[in-house]
């Protein structure tokens, strides 16, 4: 009995370890629940079996002394519960440490110095408790109030806020009499993130504005789906930009007022003209960003370089990231190597990964003596570049061919360049997919992007880590992740879980020896 009921907690506590990580219930994890289950229902048989054949009264004294050890390791549960409530401590030992406040939301409070929130939900809303935890964790920083109010209570403030329903939180800033006079946010889904770009949305602004080039088969900002690029302009307007889209191939000149230009990997070469005017604009003092993909000629290629980026032909292979939905190891780079020093990358490390869906590298040079390009984001030393672009579409193993040169190959590049009186500065991506929607809250490629932007317009105090975001369930993991569980779980769990199964037996046995 004792054997089954160890066995059936160990399995039932691997089955929740990979259910918890991934917000899925997995093959591992159903075979783990009913292996449980049965386990526990046959022990929980065999106990109350026992408990029958128990009714002389030499039995009952030490059931009675079992029954009591059980009761006093339940009230002194209970006793440590309470003390640590009451205590006030927390310790978050959670993957990315999800249950603590971001870098950006501390920074976002601390500047708006006073915020007043009011949660408004029905009473038997189950979500309200954790929109109320969150928002007492935001009250710790001392730069926010909280409290409650019932929805049917204050129909006019729910028309007012545009409240659609309960659970609904309104941020408020000034000192305005009535609660509609202050400036507000209505955030109806609280999570970190959504509270977040609220309270961004009240600071004061800083607007700057964005052209991204279009005409040329460029990621579209205006689709939602997978391989659209509408998250990245939603997270753009709400970092304070207006977004604006030209026609690259149709102008003379680059828009006068454009803080920074982004180009969303274009697929067509772009015409000479073209070229020209982003040419002129880089050597006035513009500021580009610029995402490409292995292997398509753009014609951003000779812009790119007379400024000391040149873009190499082939794919990066990096056999330190293994495979990723389906595809060989080591195609899809999953980057960890960064530039401590450099604004853009200085708050990441090696536990902040950003994802590549294929990647082209990148080879630099300083074009003055006074110019200054860094490489941002680096593959491991493993890494080669693959001159055969089919190999992204496959899914056996690489071998590097005999003449590979192996090192830390460039994925994301900067340079920053004094011309014309003014400060140029450029951005080089090796992939455009990782701004797109499937990809863009990926580990940290949403951090990554953003401050990139931030860092070409001359904005550098909004670079930031921001909050963890879910995306289908999961903590900011929609792909790797979850391809690296699913491969893990077959012997990076099993063997652990068999271990530990034997050692509980044996345990068992030697005690009733």
């Amino acid at each position: 009995m004792r054997e089954l009921a160890l066995s059936g907690l160990i399995a039932l506590g691997f089955a929740w370890i990979p259910w918890w990580t991934t917000g899925e219930v997995g093959w591992f994890s159903l075979v783990n629940f009913a292996l449980a289950g049965l386990a526990l229902a046959v022990a929980a048989v065999t106990a109350l079996s026992r408990v029958r054949d128990a009714q002389a009264s030499a039995a009952r004294r030490p059931l009675l002394r079992g029954l009591a050890w059980i009761a006093l390791a339940l009230a002194g549960g209970v006793a440590l519960e309470r003390a640590a409530a009451a205590s006030g401590l927390s310790f978050d030992w959670s993957f990315e440490r999800k249950y603590q406040l971001s870098e950006a939301t501390r920074d976002v409070l601390a500047e708006l110095g006073e915020v007043r929130a009011t949660l408004y939900q029905d009473p038997f809303d189950p979500r309200t408790r954790s929109t109320r935890l969150l928002l007492r964790a935001l009250a710790e920083t001392g730069h926010l109030s909280f409290d409650e109010r019932r929805l049917e209570e204050h129909p006019e403030e729910e028309d007012c806020f545009a409240i659609g329903s309960s659970n609904s939180v309104v941020l408020r800033v000034g000192d305005g009499a009535a609660p509609c006079a202050s400036r507000f946010q209505t955030v109806e889904r609280p999570t970190e993130g959504t509270l977040y770009e609220g309270l961004y949305r009240l600071r004061s602004r800083d607007d700057r504005i964005a052209y991204v080039s279009r005409g040329a088969g460029e990621g579209d900002l205006s689709s939602s789906g997978e391989s659209g690029y509408s998250g990245l302009a939603a997270a753009l307007i709400t970092e304070g930009y207006t977004v604006r889209s030209f026609v690259l191939g149709a102008v003379e000149e680059i828009p006068a007022d454009a803080d920074v230009v982004l180009a969303l990997a274009p697929r067509r070469l772009l015409r000479a003209e073209s070229v020209a005017a982003l040419e002129r604009y880089l050597q006035r003092g513009g500021r580009l960003v610029a995402f490409l993909e292995p292997g398509v000629e753009t014609g951003l290629e000779a812009p790119l370089e007379a400024f000391g980026i040149t873009p190499l032909p082939g794919a990066v292979v990096d056999p330190a990231s293994g495979p990723v939905e389906g595809d060989a190891p080591g195609v899809n780079p999953l980057a960890h190597i960064y530039d401590g020093n450099h604004p853009v990358t200085s708050r990441f490390g090696r536990d902040r990964m950003s994802f590549f869906r294929g990647a082209r590298a990148f080879e630099l040079r300083k074009p003055e003596a006074e110019d200054r390009v860094d490489a941002l984001v680096l593959s491991s030393p493993r890494a080669w570049l693959h001159p055969d672009l089919g190999v992204l579409g496959r899914a056996e193993p690489l071998a590097p061919p005999p003449d590979a040169r192996f090192g830390y190959w460039p994925l994301v590049v900067a340079g920053r360049y004094a011309r014309g009186g003014e400060e140029a500065r450029v951005v080089a991506f090796g992939d455009s997919e990782l701004a797109s929607n499937r990809y863009l809250r990926a580990l940290y490629n949403l951090d990554l992007v953003l401050n990139a932007v931030h860092w070409a317009a001359d904005r550098e105090p909004a670079i930031t880590l921001r909050p963890k975001a879910v995306v289908a369930g999961r903590l900011q993991f929609p792909i790797p992740l979850q391809d690296t569980l699913t491969m893990f779980q077959g012997l990076g769990l099993l063997l652990p879980e068999l271990c530990l199964m034997a050692a509980a037996v044996l345990w068992s046995r030697r005690r009733t020896a």
